[in-house]
């Protein structure tokens, strides 16, 4: 009898062991695959330019720390938000209208980055989403201020300051809302198509014009310019005529003829037969 109840106690001790075993064995599993599983929640790795705001499940946002690159552990029930600190830049297309009422779009790129400054306070108050909620919105906002302001010419042709303005006006707007706006580029302005034509030749009937008054300019200078040399050529022989005498014409001839006398050409020279007892002088040229 005591045999038979000894060897009920070794199999009920082996069968004990046996159900630790399984258990602790499928705890191991199950440990495994909840690691597997939730393997991206516990370990979290931010990479280069980038920058995380945790959240606590028991506490809420952490406000006073923002975790930098590197692998962080986290418990599986918190959450990590990652946000690229990099300039970035994405362009969105606008359909605005100018003053007069006509339409006119804009294809518009901004350059922008988080404030990691603030960027606990963007997370709470925006969120990840903050280029479709924020940047965006406020861009529109003031492009529909600005070219409501313009006629469809000077926004086609940018005058007045036209981005200037816009891209003042977006960074006092914008960076209220914990984000840096390097730069707002309209790129392109596209006019219903009339419209368009008909500003394109105003312009070139414009250039025209100054290419015209140019001419006109360049041409009346060179008339006050004939006219002043017209008037220096007859004070020049007004002065002449009263300083010329017959004496100075005869001592002039007689420098020309000893030049001509004692050149190296060939000639013949009649003494006396000229006017005035001049010489005659016959040769080559």
């Amino acid at each position: 009898m005591s045999d038979d109840i000894e060897e009920d106690y070794i199999e009920e001790a082996d069968s004990r062991r046996f159900h630790r075993r399984t258990v602790a064995a499928l705890l191991l599993i199950a440990l495994l695959i909840a690691s597997v599983l939730l393997w991206s929640r516990i370990v979290v790795s931010i990479r280069s330019g980038e920058a995380g705001v945790l959240y606590r499940f028991f506490s809420g946002t952490e406000m006073e720390q923002i975790y930098d690159e590197g692998v962080h552990l986290l418990w599986p029930w918190d959450r990590m938000f990652i946000y690229d600190m990099r300039l970035q830049t994405k362009e969105r297309e606008y359909s605005l209208l100018t003053s007069s009422g006509l339409p006119v779009d804009l294809n518009v790129a901004v350059r922008y980055r988080p404030d990691i400054r603030m960027l606990p306070l963007l997370h709470v108050a925006v969120g990840p989403e903050y280029l479709e909620k924020v940047v965006f919105p406020e861009t529109e906002a003031v492009l529909r201020r600005a070219v409501g302001q313009y006629g469809p010419e000077e926004v086609y042709t940018s005058k007045r300051g036209f981005l200037e303005s816009i891209v003042v006006s977006s960074l006092s707007k914008v960076e209220s809302r914990y984000v840096l706006i390097d730069d707002v580029l309209v790129k392109s302005v596209d006019l219903p198509v009339p419209v368009r034509d008909a500003i394109e030749q105003k312009l070139v009937l414009g250039e025209q014009e100054k290419a015209y008054q140019y001419r006109l300019a360049i041409e009346h200078k060179e008339a006050e310019r004939k006219k002043i040399e017209a008037g220096g050529i007859q004070e020049y022989q007004r002065r002449v005529g009263e300083t010329l005498t017959q004496d100075l014409l005869r001592w002039q001839g007689i420098q020309a003829t000893r030049e001509l006398a004692t050149s190296n050409n060939a000639k013949t020279v009649v003494i006396g037969a000229g006017k005035d007892g001049l010489p005659i002088i016959l040769g080559d040229r």
